[in-house]
């Protein structure tokens, strides 16, 4: 997994850093098999520390998260929180194969195959004129 870190308004932290690399890197192993890039965001804005995390993945998902608060850790907890919600929601998309929930799933029987099937047997207007006669008949046979 490759990420990249940047800071904003804030000196770089190598303690931060080691610390969101740990906590993100568990969380997202545990949700994605295929290798993933992930970009995060660190910013001070006056009294609120923000973390933003840009994730893509390749199980063809991108996205991103974002958490405030007060204290950068706890940003960074909380990130990791929303990430896990996240991952795990796209896993089961994946999982279920299903686009989208509303879809209702068709019954399908399976038929079984005879020894002639219908596309290998060639048919003729003869063929055509004689079933259709025949068909007539049972029906005028059947309502009488």
């Amino acid at each position: 997994m490759q990420i990249r870190f940047t800071f904003k308004h804030m000196e770089t932290s190598s303690s931060l850093e080691q610390y969101a690399r740990v906590k993100v890197d568990d969380r997202v192993a545990k949700w994605v098999t295929k290798p993933v890039e992930a970009h995060i965001y660190f910013d001070v804005q006056r009294e609120l520390h923000r973390v933003k995390c840009t994730i893509k993945g390749g199980d063809g998902f991108n996205f991103e998260v974002e958490s405030v608060s007060p204290d950068m850790y706890g940003s960074v907890d909380i990130l990791v929180d929303r990430l896990a919600g996240q991952l795990r929601k796209q896993k089961e998309k994946i999982k279920n194969h299903k686009g989208v929930s509303h879809i209702r799933k068709l019954n399908i029987t399976k038929k079984t195959t005879h020894e002639f099937d219908s596309d290998a047997i060639s048919v003729d207007a003869e063929d055509l004129i004689k079933y259709e006669i025949a068909r007539q008949k049972f029906i005028r046979k059947k309502a009488s």
